[in-house]
């Protein structure tokens, strides 16, 4: 007991004391490396670029040849509208393929979704991967019209975002005029919307989707399906040419 008394009064005085500490001499010393580390490396980059080689042939490989650049642009933009067309019928074929008695009404895709342009001309794998970095999947929802036009109005005050199957007018940051299939919105029928997993589950504010009437989770990751759906049409029509619509516009 009397030792660790003794231990705690020097403890209590070396900390209480003003101390001030000078640094009166540097000493150096040279770390020699040892002459393996360099075989090491070596092996490591063998067995790391079969890998690395595969990887950047399949990034290099060719998708599509596009006539003009892709840039997402409000209140509508030739890629945006490319990519939610791409989601509205890959969902209608979906819904064929699986026998589904349904019939997809609109796509939504966020803004903020897409993370990169698309250059003119040649469109690569990896092009794809840097316009869609994410594990999103294409998911169905069945959304009331009360719910759609509030989506809509989501649309509205952020200026634009991508959608199909729809047509929208947009005054001073609200909805003017709102249509899909030629028809106005009625607040008490049901629409099916095509959208990613994130937005499905209320991401980017969207909570209006979080509980809709019946979901269907496809399973489809959305950038496998631009990769696939692009390359279809370049092998069918050639060079691919996207055109503005006016699906989203400004009125005023």
């Amino acid at each position: 007991m009397r030792r660790l008394f003794f231990s705690f009064v020097v403890i209590l005085l070396l900390f209480s004391c003003n101390r001030h500490l000078f640094v009166r001499e540097v000493n150096t010393q040279n770390i020699s490396i040892d002459s393996n580390a360099g075989q090491l490396d070596s092996l490591l980059e063998s067995w790391v670029k079969p890998y690395r080689d595969s990887i950047e042939h399949d990034m290099n490989t060719l998708v599509a040849i596009s006539a003009t650049p892709l840039v997402k642009d409000k209140p509508e933009s030739k890629l945006t509208n490319l990519v939610s067309d791409i989601l509205l019928s890959t969902a209608t074929s979906y819904c064929l393929e699986q026998n589904l008695n349904i019939q997809p009404d609109i796509a939504y895709v966020n803004y903020g979704g897409l993370r990169a342009s698309i250059p003119q001309g040649e469109i690569t794998v990896q092009h794809v991967f840097e316009l869609m970095p994410f594990e999103n999947e294409i998911v169905l929802i069945k959304i009331s019209g009360e719910t759609f036009i509030l989506m809509a109005d989501k649309i509205a005050i952020r200026g634009g975002e991508g959608v199909a199957g729809m047509k929208l007018g947009i005054r001073n940051g609200k909805v003017s005029s709102l249509i899909t299939g030629g028809k106005a919105i009625e607040q008490k029928t049901l629409y099916w919307l095509v959208t990613n997993d994130y937005i499905a589950n209320g991401g980017d504010q969207m909570n209006m989707f979080s509980n809709p009437a019946e979901r269907i989770n496809t399973g489809l990751k959305i950038r496998d399906v631009l990769i696939q759906n692009l390359s279809n049409r370049y092998k069918r029509d050639g060079i691919i040419d996207i055109k503005e619509d006016g699906r989203i516009f400004n009125e005023q």
